[in-house]
């Protein structure tokens, strides 16, 4: 078959070592609550919507960026936990010499192809190769925007433990992770992996596949404890009601990353909008709210700046502890000096008006 070809595809789970999770049947995972994903029939009517329609589909060229603060970590002597906006979900971490990297889609296109599917804006502020040893890798789901081939294959001799939803496993195997290296999960699910790292799957509504599956891999959010500091990765997920339910369990947190892109009616259910980021935040006990999935591909009919504007405008409203930078600039949750415009001299229609 195709996807035993072209290893960027991946492998699918054997059904038998899923049966045993509380959200599979009929060979497929299940969400905590009915969801629909975009129904094929509506594809065409979207696909029109695609091409003709009028959003500011990219920013400017000036859009690229480099990895900027390093000096913050090598002066640091706080047990300070320091992050890095890699460009759409995938956010690199750091504490006291060790680096925990999610969602590692470093590469130029969410796609198994290298010819065909979403390119990025602009690449990677850090190069997959270029990455630092790594303690942990955590993975939300497997669709290509999340988990890339080409940058596993260049950290997995360099990371220490994947730690991924049931069933990623067999993709990250295929592709030469040492098993011993992986750890699979369902929700809170907990591996201590050492006197001060705990990492915890969380629930998250959304679906799985690659190319020619779907839902036969499950996905997750992630709970990070790192010492005394407490992290929320969101991953990507729509908007339901056990963001308060991951916070009664493991909160409070320090800061809470969520995704607010690639949001449209026909796929309500799995990718929440910038007003259903907000209420999951809320839902949780957080003091910093920093958003993700979005400005790094052309992936739903919005402007690629809209999320950010209409996050920017009711965090204001709400008076919110929105965070906002750059991708590649290291940045702690305690600062309070962020430029939470940054993003606006990059786009062609609001430097006209």
């Amino acid at each position: 078959m195709i996807k035993y070809l072209h290893p960027p595809i991946g492998k699918a789970p054997e059904q038998s070592a899923m049966q045993a999770s509380e959200y599979y049947a009929n060979g497929k995972f299940q969400n905590s609550i009915e969801t629909a994903s975009a129904d094929f029939k509506q594809m065409p009517k979207i696909l029109k919507e695609y091409w003709n329609r009028k959003a500011e589909k990219s920013p400017t060229e000036a859009y690229q960026f480099e990895e900027t603060g390093k000096e913050k970590l090598e002066q640091d002597t706080s047990n300070t936990v320091y992050f890095n906006w890699l460009g759409h979900a995938a956010i690199l971490m750091y504490k006291n010499g060790k680096y925990i990297l999610a969602d590692p889609m470093l590469s130029e296109r969410a796609s198994p192809f290298s010819f065909l599917g979403p390119k990025r804006f602009s690449p990677s502020p850090i190069a997959a190769e270029d990455l630092p040893e790594l303690e942990a890798v955590v993975i939300s789901h497997d669709h290509y925007d999340h988990l890339d081939y080409e940058t596993i294959k260049k950290i997995k001799d360099k990371t220490k433990y994947f730690y991924v939803p049931l069933g990623v496993a067999s993709s990250l195997e295929y592709w030469g992770v040492p098993t011993e290296k992986i750890k699979e999960f369902t929700w809170y699910d907990s591996f201590q992996q050492s006197d001060n790292i705990k990492i915890t799957a969380t629930p998250a509504r959304h679906f799985s596949g690659r190319l020619f599956s779907q839902n036969n891999t499950f996905w997750a959010s992630w709970v990070i404890e790192w010492g005394d500091d407490k992290i929320y990765f969101g991953g990507d997920t729509g908007i339901f009601d056990r963001f308060a339910e991951i916070d009664e369990k493991l909160g409070p947190f320090n800061i809470a990353f969520m995704p607010i892109g690639a949001y449209n009616e026909a796929w309500h259910d799995i990718h929440m909008d910038p007003a259903e980021a907000t209420d999951a935040f809320q839902q949780m006990r957080a003091d910093k709210l920093y958003p993700i999935h979005w400005g790094t591909f052309d992936l739903a009919l919005h402007s690629w700046y809209e999320p950010i504007q209409t996050l920017q405008s009711i965090a204001q409203a709400k008076n919110l502890p929105l965070i906002s930078n750059p991708q590649g600039q290291w940045f702690s949750a305690e600062e309070n000096n962020f430029d939470f415009n940054w993003w606006s001299q990059y786009s062609r229609i609001l430097n006209t008006k």
